[in-house]
Parts: structure tokens; sequence; C-alpha cells
């Protein structure tokens, strides 16, 4: 009896990231406009809180030998750990069938949206570490100049695939059409199965 309890509890907690994610849901579904379709939205990478974790982990050992110094750089790793978990909560980057809507910055946060015909390439950035650990900078060049950085994105390539598949679209390619056909279905798939883990 108690393990069946606990296998009906497991199901119904909600984890930071499932709250999160509710959270920009309905905050992209506001902005939508009619006929507009969420096809991707950007995953963010647990990467991002890289530094303020070796900070912390530098700080503990510094704390053995020199405690003031250690304790100085252990508020330093406190105040990264707060910039990456805002980061994290206000970064947002999702492509529609119609644009895409960018929310990056922090001490300067800026909400953007590109129609994909204003879309001249989407490019990513990587460094050492995001060859290793499967992450990019996103970074999408509109018409006039304008571009958008947004770093630590784990599906990344998914980005530029899609921007790609849409370019060959509307050159009449018909593959790519299926492709992104594919891409939304899988979408679906993945949000009725996280909906349907949730009620459970």
């Amino acid at each position: 009896m108690s393990a069946q309890s606990g296998q009906n509890k497991t199901p119904n907690k909600k984890t930071a990231s499932d709250i999160h994610d509710k959270v920009q849901d309905s905050e992209i579904k506001s902005v939508l406009v009619k006929g507009e379709e969420v096809i991707l939205r950007a995953k963010l990478h647990g990467a991002i809180y890289w530094k303020a974790v070796a900070v912390l982990i530098f700080a503990l050992i510094l704390f053995l030998t020199i405690p003031p110094l250690g304790m100085l750089l252990a508020v330093f790793g406190a105040i990264l750990l707060c910039v990456a978990i805002l980061t994290q909560h206000y970064l947002l980057l999702v492509v529609t069938n119609k644009r895409i809507l960018a929310r990056y910055g922090l001490l300067q946060m800026d909400v953007v949206d590109i129609r994909l015909s204003k879309v001249e390439s989407i490019d990513l950035e990587r460094m050492l570490p995001g060859h290793l650990f499967g992450y990019a900078s996103v970074v999408v060049m509109g018409t006039g100049q304008r571009s958008i950085r947004v770093p630590y994105i784990a599906n990344a390539d998914q980005f530029r695939r899609y921007y790609n598949e849409m370019v060959l679209v509307e050159e009449g390619n018909e593959e790519a059409e299926e492709e992104i056909a594919r891409v939304k279905e899988h979408a679906e798939r993945q949000e009725r199965r996280d909906g349907r883990g949730n009620k459970v």
C-alpha cells in the first residue's frame, strides 16, 4: 500500500523547471497572433551555472586556507549564481511559423520579434565547452544590422535547421515542407506527453 501511494505522489510533483516552462508558455501564448504557432522553444543548458559553481568551489577551497578571502569569493560566487538564476528565468527564444521572438539581457532587457522574412541568417557561436557539452549561442541576424545573441541554448542546431528549412520552403522545396511538418508533429507529441505526465 505504501509503495503504491508513493508511486501516486511522484508524478504529481512539479519541479521548478516545469513551473518555469508553464509560465513561459503562458507568456508566449499571450503574444501570439491569429494563425501563429510555436514551432520550437529554446532549451537552456545547465552550463549557464558553470561560472558560479566554479567560483563557489574555488571559494570553498580557499576558505580552508585563507578564510577572509574565501568568504569574499563566496559572496562573489553567490552574486554570480543569482545572476544565472535571473538570466534563466527571463531568457526566452522562440521560433513560430511567422517570426522569431526573443527576450534577453538583464540590466538592459531587450524584447524583440523579427519576422522570418526579415531574418538574414541564424549563426551558432561555440567555444570549446559548448562543443564538449552540446550548447551554443544563437545569433539571429536581421535586416538593417539588427542582431540578437542568446547564449547557452541546448537545441541551437534545431533553430538553424528550422530557418534553413523555411528558406527552402519559400524556394518551393516540398521535402522542406514535409520536414517542418515532422518538426511540428514531434513538438506537439512532446507537449501532449509532458501534459499527460503532469496530470497523472
